[in-house]
């Protein structure tokens, strides 16, 4: 499963569009996958798209969606929702009672689809746009 990630985390951080920008991808997927929770949309063992999102903060009872990245042949399918809302009820489920995510501002289509699924813009931290949701 990690070369599909990788893969398709690379083809979207090398389109050009500079709306995927990761250090060390290498790492950054090895995180994912000790540490947060991955979930798939995949067709005859092709990656059509994924989330990850922790869910470790008991305390402050907050998940965080860390990464969603649809493959470009399967836009406009409602992949990226589908995996959110399922991200969102696993987390309600868990007991979290909020949900945030980070997107880069010229993300348009990431920034409305944040809208569109309810979360609220909370600011601006040094790099990304911050939207929390009450789960």
């Amino acid at each position: 499963m990690k070369s599909k990630i990788y893969d398709l985390m690379n083809l979207m951080i090398n389109d050009e569009s500079g709306l995927f920008e990761v250090g060390n991808l290498d790492g950054y997927i090895d995180k994912l996958i000790e540490k947060a929770c991955i979930i798939t949309i995949m067709a005859q063992d092709a990656l059509q798209g994924f989330l990850a999102y922790y869910a470790n903060d008991y305390v402050n009872k907050v998940g965080f969606i860390s990464m969603l990245i649809i493959d470009p042949s399967t836009k406009r399918m409602g992949y990226g929702r589908r995996l959110v809302e399922f991200a969102l009820r696993d987390l309600s489920m868990k007991g979290f009672e909020k949900c945030r995510t980070e997107v880069n501002a010229d993300n348009i289509k990431a920034v409305n689809i944040c809208k569109r699924l309810g979360f609220t813009y909370m600011g601006k931290n040094d790099i990304y746009l911050v939207f929390e949701k009450q789960l």
